[in-house]
């Protein structure tokens, strides 16, 4: 997992510090690699982002799943990219202890979610942070579910909705665990599948007692 976080630092990085590579890269969103911009090429394979073997099993849809991670990072609002590159920063601090990033978590506003979370939970908690009428509707748990009966080539369409969905809730995902999972998808899509509803719904039940407990406290 630790080279799938450094890409996506490096990603994030690179969106900082140069528009044009950041236009780039949101322009193969929700593409196959066959099909995008030569400058989306240019922006991931020429300062070396891209590090695994092409020879390697299964390359093809890892690299697929690299080129649409990057153009998801791209793709975030301008002050989701800024809140998530000051708490990077500030959790990379010495002397910032883990705690101290927990509980940030947990305070109300745009949350930024731990390493190792599945998509599933972020979207439990943006359900919880959007209107009663949301969670009764079931929208949110019907899109998951659309999402996980997906092939490969379904998924990667449907993920661009979702993240942006994500991000109007102001939940900031891991990407480096979408990554991970992405890259496993074709062969390995039901236990991703499962572990993503499974942490949807007892994230959901977690947030739902939480609020029970303290109605006065927005869900975070």
């Amino acid at each position: 997992m630790a080279r799938y976080g450094e890409f996506v630092d490096r990603v994030r990085k690179l969106c900082r510090e140069s528009p044009g590579a950041q236009s780039a890269l949101r322009a193969g969103l929700g593409k196959p690699v066959t099909e995008v911009p030569a400058r989306v090429h240019a922006a991931l394979l020429r300062p070396g982002l891209i590090r695994e073997d092409p020879t390697g099993r299964g390359y093809a849809d890892k690299e697929r799943a690299y080129y649409a991670v990057a153009a998801l990072i791209a793709d975030r609002p301008r002050a989701q990219r800024l809140f998530e590159d000051a708490a990077h920063a500030d959790a990379a601090e010495p002397g910032v202890r883990g705690d101290q990033v927990g509980e940030e978590r947990d305070k109300p506003g745009t949350t930024l979610l731990l390493p190792g979370t599945s998509l599933g939970e972020s979207i439990a908690l943006a359900v919880r942070r959007r209107s009663p009428d949301e969670l009764k509707s079931g929208a949110a748990e019907s899109r998951l579910h659309l999402l996980v009966r997906q092939d490969l080539d379904g998924a990667h369409r449907m993920l661009p909705g979702v993240f942006r969905w994500l991000g109007s809730s102001s939940v900031i995902p891991d990407y480096a665990c979408l990554l991970y999972d992405l890259s496993r998808w074709r062969y390995g899509r039901d236990p991703v599948a499962t572990r993503w509803l499974q942490s949807f719904y007892r994230s959901l039940r977690r947030l739902e007692t939480a609020a029970e407990r303290n109605p006065t406290v927005s869900p975070t």
